[in-house]
């Protein structure tokens, strides 16, 4: 099995951001690092997925994965907005 560099280079930019989005939850208990570190697991996990070579079927799973991380991207950007009083 030959692994594609570049899923395998996204997971391992996935994780350092897991690991920051929880490092800074740690340290200033504000919640936005942690909702970040979660959205970056789900596509670390997508990314995952892609490295194991899956089955046709995955596919379904790797796209659901992401529109639930861009789902959580959407409303953290909202809350920011919300937060600045932009609009």
């Amino acid at each position: 099995m030959e692994i594609d560099p570049l899923p395998l280079v996204n997971l391992i930019l996935c994780l350092a951001i897991v690991a920051l989005g929880l490092l800074g939850y740690r340290r200033s208990r504000h919640t936005l690092p942690l909702i970040l570190a979660v959205v970056f697991a789900l596509f670390g996990l997508s990314h995952a997925i892609i490295l194991l070579d899956p089955p046709h079927e995955l596919e379904v799973v790797v796209f659901a994965v992401r529109v639930v991380a861009y789902g959580l991207v959407l409303y953290l950007l909202y809350r920011y907005v919300r937060v600045l009083d932009i609009f």
